[in-house]
């Protein structure tokens, strides 16, 4: 990768970006992993009652269903977070 020459100005805006969006990335994987806690806790909730109620055939797909979506989602919230790494590592050099 060549160099490049950047005026102290031009690397201080550069810092300050990257700080901004750095921020917002912690924000939104934050934003988004309280609903996913909430969601999964209440999937856990309707399995075992469920189960009690003897009618785990009727919604054992369809949580099952929403367990996958949230580990999915959970997945993308920590890629936020490898990209807020990556970008502070960049801020460093």
């Amino acid at each position: 990768m060549r160099d490049v020459k950047m005026t102290n100005e031009e690397s201080e805006k550069v810092h300050v970006v990257l700080q901004h969006v750095r921020k917002h990335l912690s924000r939104i994987q934050h934003d988004m992993n309280n609903p996913l806690s909430i969601i999964s806790g209440n999937v856990q909730l309707l399995q075992e009652l469920s189960t009690v109620l003897n009618v785990a055939k009727d919604f054992d797909a369809p949580l099952t269903d929403v367990e996958a979506a949230v580990e999915q989602l959970s997945g993308i919230t920590d890629e936020l977070l490898v990209l807020r790494n990556y970008l502070a590592q960049l801020d460093e050099d």
